[in-house]
């Protein structure tokens, strides 16, 4: 009985440890699938990143050519300074000693690196790296691991400051891009177009990453390399510029404060565009500094701006076309019709006076535009009255975006009497049609519109001004021309007094080329009224009027239509005239006669060549 109650007492025991052991071994395999399939996936991805980082390769942007297949835009290789900072035992030591590595700032790096948005990505903290620097790097790999330097392709502008407004910029992508649907997938640090061409076709410049999955030591030095997807470039843009005519337009405006641009009237083609002052784009791949982004934010001649198309001036004497067209159109007036000009016209209980003293006798609408005559096109905006006038402004595509293929197009401003009455409250007054109709008071007009309105004289259409012949090398349709259903009268009648305007001693004289038929129209937007200029004295540049020139040819066959503002240089006719028949020079000769592109043209100077 005894030993029966010992065995009792042990096989408790026995049980007590039998239990032990299989919670042990309970918890022992639980632990195991928690280690091994619970978490088997995240404890894999911790093992990899002790041994492997992934690098990815910056893809090319594709290269901007022109109508010829000349670059205009490419890349070339540069250093960037990264940080994997999710690698570094201690990030703030990692950051002070790479600051005096590279001789900067802690600040700009602890800025791009709070930026970070995705794990596991390395962060630029220093673009377009020197060699100085570089080398400084390499020298510290051991004490910074976990700092490497990338070879990446950097975006690279030959012009320099020609053709940047319309070829544009690149620079890092900000964190309000980051938030948009068009940028979804982009790291931080990433270059994407911010301005022109580079920003209108980001998405097709940008190409495919690439990415490098190397292996690392215990203390993150890059030992091998395990696998390597290279990175695909972006297709290259086949642009409508002609790169000759391009930089003849920037040596005719000779860095004049004003803007050029020339299109074919048949097409829409951009031949060449040129706003200046300018700015060179190559100052952003790298990384603009504060200070000199700050100087080009302040500069008073605003180098950052597109003029051609968010340059929004009066079009003076040059809307005098659209007057003409709508009076012709509306049959107030016929080709034939003659108006006197005496040089004053009494109205509204105010005299207006012409642009020649003692007027300019009996006139036609082809001698009205020849000579830019105040007069007949006042008596004419009168009869036609605001609302009218605005309606074939609008038709002929003024105080609307043309649709150009570049981002931010100003629209400029065509009033009527909805507008003032919607804007102001309060009625139009009939004095207001008077300044109107010669291209002054509210109305407002982009240099690209007034090229298309030229090109619409030439053609008879209204086409859309574009950039992109190919993409990739495949043809990229432009936008079809809409038709405008003038009148042959009318488009005869506007066409002879453009001719007038060069041909026949007109204001336009100055842009006559000897063997080239031009049609052209003269224009001065003022800056300030008559009765605020200084008498008697010579009136400061700044509020001088500013020279407007629009014209196409050859008169035959027209093949491009142009519009020339030359700023605060006095009047169309001295100051933008000249420089439009530079660049028909070279278009017409392609820069091979230098002393006809020079020279004046022949003949006498008309009685009054300011009067536009």
């Amino acid at each position: 009985m005894r030993i029966y109650e010992d065995l009792r007492d042990v096989q408790a025991r026995l049980g007590v440890v039998q239990r032990v052991v299989v919670t042990l071994l309970l918890g022992l395999i639980g632990t195991f699938w928690h280690l091994q399939i619970h978490r088997g996936l995240y404890y894999q991805r911790l093992a990899n990143q002790n041994r492997e980082r992934t690098v990815p390769i910056a893809a090319p942007r594709g290269r901007l050519l022109d109508r010829e297949g000349r670059v205009l835009v490419e890349n070339r290789p540069a250093f960037n300074v990264t940080i994997a900072p999710e690698r570094g035992d201690d990030l703030d030591r990692t950051v002070e000693r790479l600051a005096r590595a590279l001789e900067m700032g802690e600040a700009p790096i602890r800025e791009r690196l709070a930026r970070q948005r995705v794990r596991f990505r390395p962060v630029v903290v220093k673009s377009d790296a020197t060699l100085e620097d570089v080398t400084a790097v390499d020298a510290r790999r051991y004490e910074l691991p976990d700092v490497s330097v990338d070879v990446v392709p950097l975006r690279s502008y030959p012009l320099a400051t020609d053709a940047a407004h319309t070829l544009g910029r690149v620079g890092e992508v900000t964190e309000r891009q980051l938030q948009l649907p068009e940028f979804d997938g982009v790291r931080p640090g990433t270059l994407v177009g911010q301005a022109g061409l580079e920003a209108q076709y980001n998405s097709r410049l940008m190409g495919e990453e690439g990415l490098r999955r190397v292996i690392v030591d215990s203390r993150g030095v890059e030992v091998g390399e395990a696998e390597r997807r290279q990175a695909r470039e972006g297709p290259s843009l086949t642009l409508t510029l002609d790169a000759d005519l391009q930089r003849a337009m920037e040596d005719a405006l000779a860095g004049q404060p004003g803007s050029a641009v020339a299109l074919d009237p048949r097409t829409g083609e951009i031949l060449a565009m040129v706003s200046t002052p300018a700015y060179d784009p190559n100052q952003f791949t790298g990384g603009i500094g504060q200070q000199s982004w700050a100087e080009l934010l302040e500069d008073e001649e605003k180098p950052l701006m597109n003029r051609v198309i968010q340059g929004q001036y009066a079009p003076g004497s040059v809307f005098k076309l659209v007057v003409a067209a709508a009076a012709l159109e509306e049959g107030v007036v016929t080709p034939q019709t003659r108006l006197f000009c005496s040089g004053v016209l009494p109205l509204y209980d105010t005299v207006f006076h012409c642009n020649r003293a003692g007027g300019h006798g009996t006139v036609n609408v082809r001698q009205a535009l020849q000579h830019s005559c105040n007069v007949y096109f006042w008596r004419v905006g009168v009869q036609l009255g605001i609302d009218r006038i605005a309606s074939w402004a609008t038709r002929l595509g003024i105080g609307a975006p043309t649709g150009i293929d570049l981002p931010h197009e100003m629209s400029g401003l065509m009033p009527s009497s909805e507008w003032k009455q919607r804007v102001a409250g309060k009625p139009w007054y009939a004095g207001e049609t008077m300044s109107v109709a010669i291209g002054q008071g509210q109305v407002t007009a982009t240099p690209i519109q007034l090229a298309r309105v030229a090109a619409a004289m030439a053609s008879g259409r209204l086409v859309t001004p574009h950039l992109v012949r190919a993409v990739g090398g495949k043809p990229v349709p432009p936008p079809a021309p809409r038709e405008l259903d003038l009148k042959p009268e009318t488009l005869e009648a506007i066409r002879a007094g453009m001719r007038a305007v060069v041909e026949e001693h007109g204001t336009g004289w100055r842009a006559h080329i000897p063997g080239i038929t031009i049609a052209g129209k003269t224009g001065s937007a003022q800056v300030v009224g008559r009765a605020s200029r200084p008498q008697g004295e010579e009136i400061p540049r700044t509020l001088r009027a500013h020279g407007w020139f629009v014209a196409y040819a050859p008169v035959e066959s027209p093949s491009i239509a142009l519009a020339v503002i030359v700023e605060h240089s006095g009047s169309g006719s001295l100051g933008a005239a000249p420089v439009a028949r530079r660049i028909l020079v070279r278009y017409f000769g392609r820069g091979q006669d230098e002393t006809l592109a020079m020279a004046s043209p022949e003949g006498p100077a008309p009685e009054s060549d300011d009067g536009d």
